[in-house]
Formats: C-alpha cells, structure tokens, sequence
C-alpha cells in the first residue's frame, strides 16, 4: 500500500498564488487580504517579494515588448516602419505598402 503524497499546493502556497494574482489584477484589496493573511501564515517577506516580482514580469511582458520596439524605432535610429526602403523594398508590417522616395508609405 502506497502512502499518500503530501499537498503540493499548501495553505500558504495557494495564498502566494493568490498575492500574485491580486497584483496582476491591479486588485489592492485582494493583495492586502492575501498579504495579511501570508503574514499570518509565516510566510516569510522575501517569499512574498518573490511572488509579486513573478506576477509583474509576467504582466509587463507585454508593455515591455512595446517599449522595446518603441525604443529601437525612436532611439535606436530605425527609420519608417521596421525596415529600410530600397531595392528589396519595405520589411515589416508595410511590405505590401509600397517604398517611396522619402521611404516607406505606410505612415509610420
């Protein structure tokens, strides 16, 4: 006979999922709730940094995205929209737009 596996989602575990979800939901009173309650539990601070650190990386992926390719078009020197204009004609999103003299048609 076989003995049973302890939990792997414990009391404490499932309320550190919870802090993290309530910061990805941009929910105070949920992360105050959970919070209180991780403190009640014992769990320690860092742990508690440690699952709010997972939910912002996980929720700015995608604005971190855009500011990357904000920052290569503004900052790193990227011209028109993605790609330069010339013989191969526009790279991007606006191949099918066209390349004029004054670079890509596309608006960008």
């Amino acid at each position: 006979m076989e003995a049973e596996a302890a939990p792997l989602i414990t009391e404490a575990v499932a309320e550190l999922i919870a802090l993290a979800a309530a910061m990805a939901a941009n929910n105070g009173d949920a992360f105050q709730k959970h919070n209180f309650r991780l403190h009640q539990l014992g769990v320690d601070r860092a742990d508690r940094i440690r699952a709010v650190n997972l939910a912002i990386q996980i929720k700015m992926a995608p604005h971190q995205d855009l500011m990357d390719m904000a920052e290569g078009y503004l900052a790193g020197g990227a011209e028109g929209c993605g790609g330069s204009c010339g013989e191969e004609g526009c790279g991007g999103d606006c191949a099918a737009e066209g390349c004029g003299e004054a670079g890509c048609s596309c608006g960008h």
